[in-house]
């Protein structure tokens, strides 16, 4: 494990490091409270998760039409209260809820059709199996792509096939069993992946 500029650390402290750097508007306090009502979640409870994927706190971005917010999937998540499937049939519910589409409306005229997509499906998915299923989105990627020195597909299918046992792969590396904290340190170092220089 790496961390910034490629300075070689014990897997334990790229862990701890990168944990720590996670962005403080996400709301640990909420994040914790809606994975230990996951056996018991109501309509509130996945409007609250659309809210905290989305970084939608306020009234004013909690609606339909705001850019960045898959309102109209989450409240149909809501409707429906998908609950945590089993093992084999992962797959089929991300890529049920990945390609579900809404429509964005603006004032000038403008529509768009959008996809609910894996990051969000994958946020369900965590959140729905307690925090057992590990969030997949682009700064996942970035920060695998570095780890492992291979690309990375960004597809239910790799996330099925291959994300899930190197998530694993990397709590068991890092000699934990938070893996809220995997999630995090990922999170962070897909961030700044950019930024850092290529490895010698």
């Amino acid at each position: 494990m790496r961390f910034i500029g490629w300075t070689e650390v014990t897997p334990e402290k790229w862990l701890r490091q990168w944990s720590a750097m996670y962005p403080a508007e996400y709301d640990e306090a909420e994040y914790k409270e809606l994975i230990r009502r996951c056996e018991v979640f109501s309509g509130a409870d996945y409007e609250r998760i659309g809210k905290w994927k989305d970084d939608a706190q306020s009234e004013a971005r909690w609606k339909q039409n705001v850019a960045s917010v898959a309102y109209e999937i989450w409240m149909q998540a809501a409707a429906k209260l998908p609950r945590c499937p089993a093992n084999c049939d992962v797959a089929a519910f991300l890529t049920e809820w990945a390609e579900k589409v809404y429509r964005d409306e603006y004032a000038n005229g403008t529509k768009r059709v959008k996809r609910f997509g894996l990051s969000r499906a994958s946020t369900l998915l965590h959140f729905i199996s307690g925090g057992r299923y590990p969030i997949f989105d682009s700064r996942v990627v970035a920060a695998l792509s570095r780890l492992i020195n291979s690309p990375v597909d960004y597809s239910v299918r790799w996330y099925v096939n291959s994300y899930c046992h190197v998530f694993q792969e990397i709590a068991d590396l890092c000699g934990t069993k938070d893996l809220r904290a995997v999630d995090k340190a990922l999170f962070t170092y897909g961030t700044f992946s950019a930024q850092l220089p290529d490895p010698v």
